[in-house]
């Protein structure tokens, strides 16, 4: 009696993928898993690597001096009627605007960002109400920084009872960040050159950069006070109190480099 003998191929594989070979490629066998199909033994197809690149990030960053600064104040009041808990906190509001124009400041540069009228408790009576607080949030931006300390003093001698944050900021930031960009760009070749020699590999050409946008909050240096600012202390806040320091302007990339 004769036996039907079925032979099947072995399944192999072979990756080209050598520094200095160009046009790459992966070698296969064919696809014999199919039900019902008669597999053919050393069948081979060949799929052609696109690309060879060697990826790098940077991070550089440089240091620039303030010229700029930009205040958020708050104006508290308080009182037993909601109504003229409201018309003494607009009073004082009023009365900081028109010391900030007096000192040179631009009414497009002062804005009324936030408002709350709020009554209050006393938890130890149930929960009563016993008045109101009123709280306005005035922003002054694009403020000289020479002029800060005086600025302060005098919108505390105003009506100020909170100073929230003190943000610095400086004018050729952008000039600044595209130095950042350009020491990044040269501490990723440098890096890719590196890892080339390493590897044995010829270092291309950049084929694809990628900038990764900064957050706006890495524009300003914040100081936050969060605290409340006394009359008798705007005798002593002079410009020795506003320390701006510099600057760190960041700029990371991505960089992908060609290799033979």
């Amino acid at each position: 009696m004769k036996r039907k003998i079925c032979t099947f191929g072995a399944v192999c594989a072979l990756l080209l993928t050598a520094c200095g070979k160009t046009g790459n490629a992966v070698l296969t066998t064919a696809d014999t898993s199919l039900k019902g199909s008669q597999p053919s033994a050393g069948k081979i197809q060949v799929e052609t690597m696109e690309s060879q690149v060697i990826t790098v990030t940077s991070r550089e960053a440089v240091q620039v001096i303030p010229d700029k600064a930009e205040l958020i104040y708050a104006v508290t009041t308080q009182n037993e009627d909601a109504a003229r808990c409201q018309s003494e906190n607009s009073e004082k509001l009023n009365q900081l605007v028109e010391t900030l124009k007096s000192l040179g400041v631009e009414e497009a540069s002062i804005q009324t960002s936030g408002f709350d009228l709020n009554p209050r408790y006393d938890w130890e009576r149930n929960g009563v109400i016993v008045g109101y607080e009123a709280v306005t949030q005035v922003t002054v931006s694009d403020v000289d920084l020479d002029r800060t300390g005086e600025i302060i003093a005098r919108s505390v001698e105003s009506g100020v009872n909170q100073i929230q944050s003190v943000s610095f900021l400086s004018s050729q930031y952008d000039e600044k960040y595209q130095e950042a960009l350009a020491l990044a760009v040269a501490r990723a070749q440098d890096k890719a050159q590196a890892l080339a020699d390493a590897s044995g590999c010829t270092l291309g050409q950049a084929v694809r950069i990628t900038e990764y946008t900064a957050d706006e909050s890495y524009r300003y240096e914040a100081v936050n006070t969060a605290r409340a600012v006394a009359k008798k202390e705007a005798a002593t806040m002079d410009m020795a109190a506003v320390m701006p320091g510099e600057i760190e302007v960041e700029a990371r990339i991505s960089v992908e480099y060609a290799i033979q």
